[in-house]
């Protein structure tokens, strides 16, 4: 969905877009059962800027959808602790992370006290808190959104499942469904999550 929604809302593509969901209902699928959060904390450059793609994203929610919408986003934070072994780690991923100018902040045990008294910090060498741009909200009521303006922009979705792929080639030229419907394609998204290796495998 959301893919749909910024290939039709953001790039302005002009041909037929179709999202094919084994789970319309989406009570067994990642983005609903994942513990929906988003942070910076991360050792590579690549990470991190998706997340600050994704916050930025969150914070110019109602821009995008309207005034009433919200997805609960609460920005509080996340603080990863270690200790000796780990200290090194920690500071190694920092400076990687204030080079992206992520507000991620270090803090010795004394700090991590200080902020969080009920934290035993007997055992730990060094924290780092992200100040901003860290947080969790409601993925369900963000993918309503996502799905919402997707339909009305003329994202057709499918109640099926992909059983096979077709190739000409090394190029992916349609897809076949569990009725038996196939679809042809210019472009394949393979958005399966964890399954996404199951559905590339299928012929």
């Amino acid at each position: 969905s959301s893919i749909a929604y910024f290939l039709i809302h953001d790039l302005a593509f002009t041909g037929s877009v179709a999202v094919i969901e084994r789970d319309p209902t989406y009570a067994q699928c990642a983005t609903t059962l994942s513990a929906a959060s988003i942070r910076q904390q991360f050792s590579t450059p690549e990470n991190i800027r998706m997340s600050q793609f994704g916050v930025a994203f969150f914070r110019d929610l109602k821009v995008r959808f309207g005034p009433d919408a919200d997805i609960s986003f609460r920005e509080r934070g996340y603080l990863l602790m270690a200790g000796e072994s780990g200290a090194e780690t920690l500071r190694a991923n920092h400076q990687v992370q204030t080079a992206e100018y992520a507000d991620i902040v270090l803090l010795a045990p004394d700090a991590m006290a200080a902020k969080f008294p009920w934290l035993n910090t007997s055992d730990l060498t060094l924290g780092a808190f992200g100040q901003t741009g860290e947080g969790w909200f409601d993925a369900h009521s963000l993918l309503t959104l996502l799905r919402t303006v997707a339909r009305r922009k003329g994202a057709r979705y499918i109640h099926s499942e992909v059983t096979g792929i077709s190739r000409d080639g090394n190029r992916v030229t349609g897809v076949t469904l569990a009725t038996g419907e196939r679809i042809a394609c210019g472009t394949l998204v393979n958005a399966a999550g964890p399954q996404a290796g199951d559905v590339a495998a299928r012929r």
